[in-house]
C-alpha cells in the first residue's frame, strides 16, 4: 500500500485526481472485503509476525541487502530470494528471475519444478493479469499448507498494509477474494529443503523444524 502523501506537496488539481483515484480504490477494496471472508491476515507487521506461531525469518535485519539481485527493502522478490536462500539453502540462481510475474516462466525454463500444487518452502506465484496485482505479478513464500490443499498460510513482503508491508495471510481456492489462490508454485531445490511438513505452530528454521516466533 502507498504511504500517505502530503497535500502541501502537490498541485490542487492533481490532488483532487489522486483524492478520486484513492476514494475509488477505497470503495472497491470494501467491495472485495465484503465478498472476501475467506482471505485472514493471521498476523500484520513485523512485530505482529514475531510471536506465536509466526516468524519474520529475520528479514527485518536484512531487508536492505539485494538477494539474488533482487530490489532490497519492502519488495515481494527480495523476501522470497531471502528465505529460499537462507532458510532453505537454494543457491543464487545463475540467470535472472526477472519481476515477480516473470519468475514462474525463467524458473521453469532453467529446470525447476514449476506447478499448481502448494508444499511448504514453495514459492507461491501470481501473474501478471492476477486480480489486484498492478500488472507486475507477486510472489509470497507458502508457510503452511492445509489437508487436500483446503488453504494456503503465506508470508510475504510489499503487500500488507502494515507500514512495514509484511504480513501472513491464510488463502482458500476457488474464493473471488483478495488474495487469489496463486497462478502456480515454484519449487526450488535447496541444501535444506525439509523432509517432513511442520505441523501448525512450527516453522521452518535453518533446514530444522522449530517452534514459530523462536
Amino acid at each position: 500500500m502507498k504511504r500517505p502523501v502530503r497535500i502541501g506537496a502537490r498541485p490542487l488539481a492533481l490532488w483532487l485526481m489522486v483524492l478520486t483515484a484513492s476514494l475509488t480504490y477505497l470503495a472497491a477494496c470494501a467491495g472485495a472485503g465484503a465478498a472476501s471472508a475467506e482471505t485472514a491476515f493471521l498476523c500484520t507487521g513485523y512485530s505482529g509476525c514475531s510471536s506465536g506461531s509466526f516468524t519474520t525469518h529475520g528479514y527485518e535485519d536484512n531487508e536492505y541487502a539485494s538477494w539474488w539481485r533482487m530490489y532490497p527493502g519492502d519488495n515481494c522478490t527480495n523476501y522470497a530470494a531471502y528465505v529460499e536462500s537462507q532458510v532453505y539453502g537454494v543457491t543464487t540462481p545463475d540467470y535472472l528471475l526477472g519481476d515477480a510475474y516473470e519468475w514462474s516462466g525463467n524458473a521453469a525454463a532453467h529446470g525447476v519444478q514449476v506447478d499448481s500444487t502448494p508444499g511448504v518452502g514453495a514459492v507461491a506465484a501470481w501473474s501478471a493479469q492476477s486480480p489486484g496485482m498492478s500488472g507486475y505479478g507477486h510472489v509470497a513464500v507458502v508457510e503452511d499448507v492445509g489437508p487436500d490443499d483446503s488453504y494456503i498460510d503465506v508470508s510475504q513482503s510489499g503487500m500488507g498494509d502494515s507500514q512495514d508491508g509484511y504480513d501472513w495471510e491464510r488463502i482458500y481456492p476457488n474464493q473471488a477474494s483478495w488474495e487469489p489462490w496463486p497462478t502456480d508454485f515454484i519449487h526450488f531445490t535447496g541444501t535444506r529443503a525439509p523432509v517432513a511438513i511442520p505441523q501448525p505452530g512450527m516453522r521452518m528454521a535453518a533446514g530444522q523444524i522449530a517452534v514459530a516466533g523462536s
